[in-house]
């Protein structure tokens, strides 16, 4: 049987060791370039990647073993997720490849394939690809073609012609916390050309610093310097660009859940929210279906991960969709999580109707918690009959008042309880009861 390297976001690991050492990445370059020709392509990729020093080694191995396999390369150096996703449309190459672990530690990297339409492909592609490695050879050629400087200017033109108008948001003072990641030269020029004034953090990669203590993951600095210089709202990305935190003139972080609630009542508003429905998957807080309801918006939910939420957005034509960590997707503007396009198109908003950042959500949420237990293997939990029969009393505990939610990281070796309600004290108390009787069984 393949080994399982896909997760739920692509491959990821420690740098450098397995699954992304060398043997690895390289016959990964040579698979991908046989399963793009067996589909009918001539193989081309669009191949960028993040700030860790760890990048350009790997994005320099599938290239070569790419190259050497008969495929092309087009090398755009440092670019968010989304810029490929993005430029990858009107390219002309027949799958995009980023070196990038997102909000990850600096130390970790991983390896996001992306289909030509922009989309992350899908698991029956990713099953191919796992089981061919394995038949493949690894090889060695030339690294990394020149540098298209080109392609970082055609996704700032792509990102400006988003707005409908040429400086949405004019006379605001923001500020960007780029997360010395993909977005640190593109996200400043970028809301200084709609018209802000912009504060920058952690914009100076140095190859060990990518998402250490900023960004969105760790929005603290953040806070305080939107409080400090009395900006009217601030921006936090993550290491590859594709997740938006905001925070208001208050202080206050608005999530993904926020953003959701308030473009989704934005689009309602101008008749382009087909069908009053937007997808969010199962880890969105029941208050913000809660709030949605009241405004004749249903949700539909999915599995963790972005690239869930864009099939079910596609399966039944939502136009919205996204997760509580700030990966939204708009299908008005992309198929992928873009935290500039989402940051600006919602501070846009606000600027529109002369509002506050503050002005954005008033999402109540209802009491959650989540704890994440390790685990020594991954077993369906049905054939776990301690934690089968305490989630059967938890769900009949919160039956019409509140959720339970059971599963397995799709990155590490964790289960995730998570249990939300009405009353505080109730939840804590159901999800350490489901927490320990995992512990019992997979401990």
């Amino acid at each position: 049987m393949a080994p399982r390297l896909f997760g739920t976001d692509g491959i990821r690991g420690r740098a450098l060791e397995w699954p992304l050492d060398k043997d690895t990445v390289t016959r990964l370059g040579v698979a991908l370039a046989q399963e793009l020709r067996a589909a009918g392509c001539e193989p081309s990729i669009l191949l960028a990647g993040d700030t860790r020093a760890s990048t350009e080694t790997l994005a320099g191995w599938m290239a070569a073993s790419f190259q050497a396999s008969g495929g092309e390369v087009t090398w755009g150096g440092v670019l968010p997720t989304p810029a490929v996703s993005q430029l990858l449309r009107g390219s002309g190459c027949s799958a995009g490849v980023v070196i990038s672990a997102s909000h990850n530690p600096a130390d970790d990297n991983g390896i996001k394939v992306l289909g030509p339409g922009g989309q992350k492909i899908d698991d029956e592609v990713e099953r191919k690809l796992e089981r061919q490695l394995l038949k493949v050879a690894p090889t060695s050629a030339a690294g990394l073609p020149p540098l298209d400087a080109a392609l970082a200017a055609d996704y700032l033109d792509l990102l400006l012609a988003s707005h409908d108008s040429p400086r949405p948001l004019a006379g605001m003072h923001l500020v960007l916390d780029c997360a010395n990641g993909a977005a640190s030269d593109i996200g400043p020029e970028f809301l200084d050309r709609l018209g802000a004034r912009v504060t920058v953090l952690a914009a100076s990669p140095d190859g060990t610093n990518i998402n250490r203590d900023s960004g969105a993951t760790s929005p603290q600095n953040l806070v305080e310097k939107v409080l400090s210089t009395g900006a009217d709202a601030g921006l936090a990305l993550d290491g590859d660009a594709d997740r938006a935190i905001l925070v208001d003139e208050r202080g206050r972080l608005l999530d993904g859940d926020d953003i959701l609630l308030a473009w989704a009542r934005h689009l309602k508003a101008q008749g382009r929210l087909p069908g009053k429905r937007v997808v969010a998957t199962v880890m969105s807080n029941f208050g913000l279906e809660r709030s949605l309801r009241s405004e004749g918006i249903t949700i539909k939910r999915c599995p963790v991960g972005d690239r869930a939420v864009w099939l079910a957005m596609a399966e039944d034509g939502i136009a919205l969709g996204g997760e509580q960590s700030g990966h939204i997707i708009c299908s008005h503007y992309s198929v992928s999580g873009d935290g500039l396009l989402t940051g600006s198109h919602l501070l846009a908003t606000a600027a529109a109707g002369s509002r506050r950042a503050s002005e954005l959500s008033d999402l109540v949420r209802m009491p959650q918690l989540l704890i994440n237990v390790p685990v020594s293997e991954r077993r369906p939990f049905d054939d776990l009959p301690g934690v089968a029969a305490e989630l059967a009393d938890v769900e009949t505990r919160l039956v019409g008042r509140g959720r339970v939610l059971l599963r397995y990281s799709g990155t590490e070796k964790l289960a995730r309880v998570m249990v939300e309600g009405d009353d505080a004290a109730e939840i804590e108390e159901l999800a350490n009861r489901l927490a320990d009787a995992v512990k019992r069984e997979l401990g």
